[in-house]
């Protein structure tokens, strides 16, 4: 999934897999108590280790460098990547 930004560029996401979304979940169990800015950049270095996010090609610690609008959006593409994901067609 790809999204796009007039001021951060492009953002892709490798496809999801159940695999993926488990450990993606595992990973980020325990910090649903932590500060919202906090959770946005754990979800992003998780979904860097977890290699589901392929472009920007960021290494982990690129995250604690970062904007932290850019943060933000990176986080809010991947809560799109994984709702997009989990949505099943009633209609299907």
């Amino acid at each position: 999934m790809e999204f796009e930004s007039s001021k951060f560029g492009k953002c892709m996401f490798a496809d999801m897999t159940q695999k993926r979304l488990e450990d993606f979940h595992r990973a980020m169990k325990g910090k649903e108590n932590e500060p919202l800015s906090v959770w946005r950049g754990d979800s992003v270095r998780t979904a860097i280790k977890l290699g589901m996010m392929t472009e920007p090609v960021w290494k982990v610690e690129d995250v604690d460098n970062a904007k932290p609008s850019y943060v933000i959006w990176l986080s809010e593409c991947l809560a799109k990547h994984l709702a997009e994901a989990l949505d099943l067609d009633p209609l299907s």
